[in-house]
């Protein structure tokens, strides 16, 4: 489907959405979701990027992943660097949440970013307690998404149950609209790869260390996040991504995108307009 949006072309499908112009902009989502989480910050940031929002591999509406095995964090890393080439793409600005940050990171790591801003980034668990905390959550909700779904069909209409839903995720739920908020649920069931991916990622993660080097990596937290909070996982990332910047978000969660869009755009312009002005910041 293409539609004008503004003075830009906008093209979006379930797999990708694409509007404006000047150095390509990649969003990543995170584990459960697809492009649509990106809705608040596409304007603004199109006004100055290409912007690239890419629903990953083996999550609702985006292509799917070859072979039997469970997923792992390098084949949707080889899945998103097959996306920019088909569209001429080989460096880029990557912006990413929760698993999306964790592949964000990864893209600076093969060479492939211009910069990084990192959103409450996955990976950053020390031992497997750690990594439990966060893989058990995924994987009741993912088992009780059909019962939700059947329960919530008609009252999503109510702003406070948004609210509420999402309080795990993030501090505005019920900015989003009935629509938006049940299409999210339908994503997370979608997520075919879900189980698998969180089998190998206790296995292959966390974040192997390297550093930032000439790249501006920003890595931001919801002050309020509750899914992958910072005073846990957050604290480590200082030291296994030497280089990176860090700071926190206030007032929002785990998905910031609804909770601080000017901030979040803010923060994303500063960091691309840093890494186009030269290795100085």
């Amino acid at each position: 489907m293409s539609t004008t949006s503004g003075q830009h072309d906008t093209r979006a499908s379930d797999a990708a959405y694409e509007s404006g112009n000047g150095t390509p902009l990649v969003l990543l989502h995170g584990l459960g979701g697809n492009w649509a989480i990106w809705k608040p910050l596409l304007a603004p940031l199109a006004q100055h990027h290409r912007v690239l929002a890419l629903t990953l591999p083996g999550h609702d509406g985006g292509p799917p992943l070859s072979g039997s095995d469970d997923a792992r964090i390098a084949q949707l890393a080889e899945g998103v660097v097959a996306a920019l080439k088909q569209r001429g793409i080989e460096r880029a600005h990557f912006v990413g949440n929760s698993l999306g940050g964790w592949l964000a990171l990864e893209m600076a790591r093969r060479g492939h970013a211009q910069s990084v801003v990192a959103l409450s980034p996955a990976g950053g668990w020390q031992n497997a307690a750690d990594y439990r905390a966060i893989a058990i959550p995924f994987r009741l909700i993912f088992a009780l998404m059909p019962l939700l779904l059947l329960l919530t069909r008609w009252l999503l209409c109510l702003p406070w149950l948004r609210r509420a839903l999402g309080r795990k995720t993030m501090e505005h739920g019920e900015r989003l609209s009935p629509g938006e908020f049940r299409a999210s649920l339908r994503a997370m069931r979608r997520t075919t790869i879900l189980p698998g991916l969180l089998r190998t990622m206790g296995r292959d993660g966390p974040i192997a260390p390297f550093s930032a080097g000439d790249v501006p990596i920003h890595i931001a937290w919801g002050s309020c996040d509750q899914v992958i909070p910072f005073d846990r996982y957050g604290a480590s990332l200082q030291q296994t991504i030497a280089g990176a910047r860090h700071s926190l978000i206030p007032g929002a969660g785990h998905v910031p995108m609804y909770d601080a869009p000017e901030a979040l755009t803010t923060l994303i312009l500063a960091t691309t307009h840093s890494a186009e002005q030269g290795p100085a910041r």
